[in-house]
């Protein structure tokens, strides 16, 4: 595989970086790679090549890092990285030279993985030289929205440590984020490869005798590390007169302030400073100590605190979340947090045994194990495939159209292929989507979900947009017409509900009214209601909002069906209307109070022509089979069953010619 790794900070520098990426590189070649490494150096003149170094020129920035960093402007630079032949873009910064690596991988079409190394968001105070609260935030701000627009834009993004992880997922980052811890090369920290002359001669160069415990800070220089609260502890050490001293390795733009600090509490013979040390003699100085120390509580993995368990030293330590699976309290570490923890930590230990002390020297070397270079190399050649198999099935956004409460994004395969798919206006803005921005196949996948989600989600916008619905029904259209779990379908109504579209009780005084136009009983309306999925607890408060409605309803009901109760007896016509009005569910007693308003008159004086309409219809039904005294009894019994009074019967029928 042919793997470029683009840096802003490269040996000679020294620091966690250079560190993590040196170390990949030499365990990437060990693994059969060719591996170039693109970054930077402190001029302006022009690119230089050193082997399969290519180092751009930039510009140092001491407050912050030191690095030199580079305009991302290097075109003619591209042709030359083409002729490599590469197959993965590996960027361990976010600089010019981090920014270069994005232009480079889209111009080249190669997959992109990203380290994110550093928590920004602890060092915005180089940023804010008022001491501004409201800058500070502005300005963490900031970095959460400039480190999801880089993390958004690369098929795999590392992270040394779950802290980092979960900082960046609150960010709202959504590539995809696997864990890969830095590893470091054990054998280097062995005691038994270690030069123990030079580290004995290191403490005799600082006057450390053998009873005195040394402890020892490697590192930056500034002021995220938070090196003045253990300065500050001490003063205590002095003031109560313990063996133990601290040595300070490393170089950043607190040292002159901090050297200020241990000459004014008159510290020198218990604080000392070595400065920058080259890389290859850095583990004799942790062999020259008893212990670790750092307040440091803005590190993504903690490099030195590995180192010195590697070296078998036991580590005191701010506590921090990324530390959770490497210090183990009073087995191979201890934690502190204000500044008179860090004096009880240091008497702690300094009071432990020979025995003690070994023991805890035995845990740190194994509790170091984990953090084999080799995995380290391993793992990252692991995910760049994976990473190259994603990419073949990635996507470049071509076009976005805004289609009502949606975006439809045109996508270019990695075969030439186009698709679209349909994507929340939530979902385009949180995932930063524009044309020509990248879609991983991870993100692919979670878009083609959503999608159905989204389809759902519309389509319950365009029914409600052309009447009510009670939540019930939205959900049965929702279960017949899309396949979604029962949470998305929760998560749709809940949003509906947000956004005031769908109500219960709104839609059931609605539907109250409209049955009250109809003349519809309470029964009926409950029951009605009930299947609509309505509440008991709504219909209760919807049908009883107007008691009167129910008598009102059965009136108006009754008068309905006389006026369409034709040619039937009077008592017919009673029992008729009786009858509906209580299939209709009004109760007995407001049946018979709205039979009690009707006006019969009509039908009482229009009563004997009905009566003879009946009889001659009864005639001509019975008189081709039956005559005489049989027939004139089966048109009787013809009208009785319909409800005709006997005297008028008997009046009639006299009247006719039987």
């Amino acid at each position: 595989m042919r793997i470029a790794i683009f840096t802003d900070t490269y040996l000679p520098d020294i620091n966690g970086v250079v560190s993590s990426v040196e170390l990949l590189r030499k365990k990437l070649e060990e693994l059969g790679n060719t591996v170039y490494v693109v970054c930077t150096y402190k001029g302006v003149a022009r690119i230089k090549y050193e082997g399969n170094i290519i180092r751009l020129p930039g510009v140092e920035i001491e407050k912050l890092y030191g690095y030199a960093v580079a305009t991302p402007l290097h075109f003619l630079l591209i042709d030359e990285l083409k002729a490599l032949d590469l197959d993965i873009i590996h960027a361990e910064t976010e600089f010019g030279v981090g920014i270069f690596a994005n232009i480079v991988a889209s111009n080249l079409n190669l997959p992109l993985v990203r380290t994110y190394h550093t928590t920004y968001e602890d060092y915005t105070h180089y940023l804010n030289i008022l001491n501004s609260k409201t800058l500070d935030k502005f300005l963490k701000k900031g970095v959460a929205e400039v480190s999801k627009a880089y993390c958004n834009h690369c098929v795999k993004l590392i992270c040394p440590s779950e802290k980092t992880a979960g900082m960046l997922r609150t960010y709202g980052v959504n590539s995809e984020i696997t864990i890969i811890p830095t590893g470091i090369e054990l054998d280097r920290f062995a005691k038994e490869n270690a030069d123990l002359d030079k580290a004995q001669t290191i403490r005799e160069e600082y006057g450390i005798t053998e009873d005195e415990k040394l402890l020892l800070f490697v590192g930056r220089i500034a002021e995220e590390k938070s090196i003045d609260m253990i300065i500050e502890a001490f003063r205590k050490v002095k003031e109560n007169g313990l063996k133990v001293r601290l040595l300070i390795v490393g170089d950043g733009p607190q040292l002159e302030d901090l050297k200020k600090m241990v000459n004014g509490y008159q510290l020198d013979e218990y604080v000392f400073f070595a400065g920058k040390k080259p890389f290859a003699e850095v583990p004799a100085y942790y062999h020259a100590a008893n212990g670790f120390i750092s307040a440091s509580t803005s590190e993504t993995q903690g490099m030195t605190y590995i180192e010195a368990l590697a070296s078998g030293l036991v580590v005191l330590a701010h506590y921090d979340q990324v530390l959770d699976d490497l210090i183990i309290e009073g087995e191979n570490g201890y934690f502190f947090e204000t500044t008179d923890d860090i004096y009880k930590t240091i008497v702690t230990f300094d009071s432990l045994s020979k025995e003690e002390y070994e023991r805890m020297a035995e845990v740190a070397i194994d509790s170091a194990g984990k953090y084999d270079a080799n995995k380290f190399g391993r793992d990252s050649m692991a995910l760049y495939e994976e990473a190259i198999e994603d990419y073949k099935h990635s996507y470049i956004v071509k076009k976005t159209t805004l289609k009502d409460d949606c975006v439809v994004l045109e996508l270019l395969g990695y075969d030439g292929e186009t698709e679209k798919i349909m994507v929340s206006l939530d979902d385009y803005y949180n995932g930063g989507f524009r044309n020509e921005s990248k879609v991983t196949r991870l993100i692919y996948d979670a878009l083609k979900k959503k999608e159905n989600y989204t389809k759902a989600y519309r389509s319950c916008l365009k029914k409600l947009a052309n009447r009510d619905y009670s939540v019930r029904q939205l959900k049965e259209h929702l279960r017949l017409k899309y396949e979604l779990s029962d949470r998305n379908i929760n998560e749709i109504i809940d949003k509906l509900n947000e956004y005031g579209m769908v109500d219960d009780y709104r839609f059931a005084l609605n539907k109250v009214s409209s049955f009250n136009a109809t003349l519809m009983s309470r029964k009926a309306m409950r029951y009605k209601l009930k299947k609509l999925g309505i509440s008991d607890e709504i219909i209760e408060k919807t049908v009883l909002n107007n008691p009167d409605s129910e008598l009102m309803n059965a009136k108006a009901k009754a008068k309905k069906y006389l006026s369409s109760c034709k040619n039937k007896s009077l008592n017919v016509k009673k029992q008729t209307i009786y009858a509906k009005l209580v299939n209709d569910g009004f109760s007995y007693d407001i049946a018979r109070e709205a039979m009690s308003v009707l006006d019969f008159s009509e039908s009482v004086m229009m009563e004997k022509d009905i009566l003879k309409k009946e009889a001659l219809k009864a005639k001509k039904k019975y008189e081709k089979k039956y005559e005489g005294t049989e027939l004139r009894n089966r048109v009787y019994l013809s009208l009785v069953s319909k409800g005709f009074s006997y005297d008028n019967i008997y009046a009639i029928i006299n009247e006719m010619e039987l």
